[in-house]
């Protein structure tokens, strides 16, 4: 008889099976299936799916063509589970803040509604999901709440087999609703669609004909390790791999060994540094990169224990759901953007938690819980009902307001094609979660050749764009998740063989927190951020954009709508010997002591000069310098602009501000008569602090290589 009791990880093992199975995989090229070769060498899978796809791994010939499985429809949807073992405390994720019963319930661990991430006035998500709630407030996160079953049992095992099975009625839970799904593809289809990073099958991905394929999230596949007795070991393998006349099998059991390692030495070290330590944002950047490699897959699979809190939850919890965050995080910035509105991520937990805390600072197994439903095309906000906490006591068990099964279903036929009821059993509510179906990419990514080594030409700012007036061709701002092509080569000056802009582009007008991206044309979005504007405020920053199909560079706002504005200051090309000279940090002017001359506020429609050269080892002969510019005390909203001495002042902005705010930009500045600069101030009065950083100088040792953005650094996702 199965104990009630069972724990969260006896549960899973019991409802699991190892994760290689060929009984349904045709044999390929030395004995191998397809799902056997993906199984062994998943490292080699994940650590090259940043340079490409699986038919660009390193496996030699005939094993390279046929491990290769076809990549995915253009509108066919990705789903990645994202499953909560141990049964998520739902009240402590979507918080029921403006509830008085939440805190008389659960006093000893209840999160302080000055805490809470609000969504309205009655519910809000935990401090520890602020990425979390980014998307939320993008409109790109549905949040179920009440989701459960009727007739609930509190057992790890029985409920967790009730989600996994999924079907309506009564039975024993024999197969998974993912699993019955891949029962219903092709089998050249269904060959690679459904993977679990972890060591076996869960019963969700389990059908009555086919089961997903397991992958370790880990790369300790044979022939990885490096030690010097198991190095001697692989080359005696790889001695053996010769033909010897052994027969058929022997020679091909021999060659597929030493592909294998030779495939493991190859990117295991790739594996190893390129992954975080976290569990789950370890497995959600791998399950990135295996949608990266377009492999076939349709549904991956990720889980995370440690959600049976009965003690220590303050502790606890909170790091749980940290680590739910900065894994979604780490997901989307690994995620091809070719990919991004293709893939949809939902959450699921066994069962909830009681609404009263225990004893030991926790809480027991409950009922009702929320689900998450992520992505770029899910319909955003609040579905079904929170469940009410008026109970009669303490071990009174929370009702469910919606089916988990209709939470499936409309993913299954909003999002995975269809057939929800033949899967499930049965029809339940469709949520309408999605706004759209999967879209294919809006047109063919390219990746451009790495750029020569450049030197740069600098120019008095010239305004390229506005698009509130219409400069540059667009009249009107850029909306939500829009992206705007402009070309900017062969005209305004600037030469053919550009192969990059210096730009200040400065964003106003912003009806919603948003960020801007600028990237090379044609070139996938990058995941990262040139400027973040913000409601009510002007946000400028410099950019040094590659050009890319075209002479084009791309701008793309993510929600919103907001206007922008670019001023070139100068390009780089190979065609200049002006190379780039490194300086110690020099102060060369400040309005506040006096420093380069100028002493007090400019005033409104006032300007400086401020010597550059000969000041802070700028030697003779430079003509452009690299400088802070920091505006500090404006007594109005103003702007500054920063151009050559002598020449007449452009219509351009360097940086802009509010009134008694301190705002910096760097500043690529042209030098003018005499080696100075000059900075001049739109209205109000404001202080003016400029600090050297580098000068462009012909003949300096140092040229310009530009890339395409690449983020490198994420502390909130490690």
């Amino acid at each position: 008889m199965l104990d009630p009791d069972i724990s969260t990880t006896d549960a899973l093992r019991l409802l699991s099976t190892p994760g290689l199975d060929d009984r349904c995989d045709r044999r390929g090229p030395g004995g191998w299936t397809r799902r056997g070769f993906l199984h062994a060498n998943g490292a080699g899978v994940i650590g090259g799916a940043a340079l490409g796809t699986l038919g660009e791994m390193l496996v030699p010939g005939d094993l390279r063509d046929a491990f290769a499985a076809a990549p995915i429809g253009p509108t066919d949807g990705i789903l990645l589970t994202v499953m909560l073992y141990g049964g998520n405390d739902g009240l402590n994720t979507v918080i029921p803040y403006g509830n008085g019963l939440y805190y008389s319930q659960r006093g000893n661990i209840a999160v302080p509604a000055a805490q809470v991430l609000p969504i309205d006035g009655q519910v809000g998500l935990h401090p520890r999901l602020p990425y979390l709630k980014s998307l939320y407030d993008q409109g790109q996160v549905a949040v179920v709440q009440g989701v459960g079953y009727p007739n609930p049992d509190l057992s790890h095992f029985t409920s967790m087999a009730t989600w996994m099975s999924a079907r309506y009625g009564t039975g024993g839970a024999t197969s998974g609703w993912i699993g019955r799904w891949l029962d219903g593809l092709s089998p050249a289809a269904a060959e690679l669609a459904v993977a679990t990073i972890d060591s076996s099958v869960a019963l969700h991905l389990q059908g009555n004909q086919r089961r997903a394929v397991a992958i370790s999230p880990h790369g300790d596949m044979f022939g990885s390790t490096s030690s010097a007795p198991e190095l001697r070991m692989y080359a005696g393998l790889n001695n053996m791999a010769s033909p010897a006349g052994r027969g058929q099998w022997h020679d091909m059991f021999a060659s597929t060994m030493k592909t294998q390692i030779a495939m493991a030495q190859r990117v295991a070290p790739v594996f190893v540094q390129s992954l975080p330590s976290a569990e789950l944002v370890k497995k959600m950047t791998v399950a990135a990169r295996l949608i990266n490699a377009d492999i076939g897959l349709r549904v991956v699979d990720v889980g995370l224990d440690g959600f049976d809190t009965h003690d220590g939850q303050p502790s606890r919890h909170p790091d749980l759901l940290g680590q739910i965050d900065a894994a979604i995080a780490a997901f989307y910035s690994t995620l091809s953007p070719t990919f991004r509105d293709r893939v949809t991520i939902m959450t699921m937990s066994e069962f909830g938690r009681t609404s009263y805390s225990n004893a030991s600072n926790g809480t027991d197994h409950g009922t009702a819980g929320p689900m998450f439903v992520l992505g770029s095309q899910v319909r955003g906000g609040l579905y079904g009902q929170a469940p009410s906490l008026a109970v009669r006591d303490r071990w009174t068990r929370l009702q469910h307001t919606v089916d988990f099964r209709s939470v499936i279903g409309t993913v299954i036929d909003g999002w995975m094609g269809g057939g929800a009821s033949t899967i499930l059993g049965g029809t339940g509510e469709n949520l309408g979660l999605f706004g759209a179906g999967p879209k294919p990419p809006a047109s063919p990514v390219v990746v451009l050749p790495t750029a020569a080594a450049s030197g740069f030409v600098p120019i008095s700012p010239m305004r390229v764009f506005d698009t509130r007036d219409g400069t540059g061709g667009r009249r009107g701002p850029l909306g939500t998740s829009e992206t705007w092509r402009f070309p900017l080569t062969g005209r305004f000056g600037i030469p053919a063989d550009a192969v990059a802009v210096a730009i200040n582009v400065t964003a106003a007008d912003a009806t919603k927190g948003t960020f801007v991206t600028v990237f090379p044309a044609g070139e996938a979005r990058p995941f990262s951020s040139n400027l973040n504007p913000v409601p009510g405020a002007a946000t400028p920053n410099l950019v040094i954009a590659r050009v890319g199909v075209g002479g084009s560079i791309e701008l793309y706002n993510n929600d919103g709508a907001v206007n922008l504005i670019g001023d070139v200051v100068g390009w780089f090309t190979p065609a200049s010997n002006v190379g780039l000279q490194p300086l110690s940090s020099v102060r060369v002017g400040d309005t506040r002591d006096g420093t380069g001359g100028a002493l007090g506020a400019v005033g409104p429609g006032q300007w400086i000069d401020v010597q550059v050269v000969g000041v802070g080892g700028v030697p003779n002969g430079t003509t452009a310098v690299a400088l802070n510019v920091t505006a500090t005390e404006p007594s109005a909203a103003s702007y500054l602009t920063v151009w050559p001495s002598g020449q007449p002042r452009p219509l351009a902005s360097s940086l802009n501000m509010g009134p008694g705010q301190t705002v910096a930009n760097m500043v690529l500045a042209q030098v003018g008569t005499n080696g100075k600069v000059s900075v001049f101030n739109s209205a109000g009065s404001s202080h003016v602090v400029l600090d050297v950083l580098s000068a462009f100088t012909p003949g300096a040792g140092s040229r310009f290589v530009t890339v395409s953005p690449v983020r490198v650094l994420d502390t909130r996702v490690g």
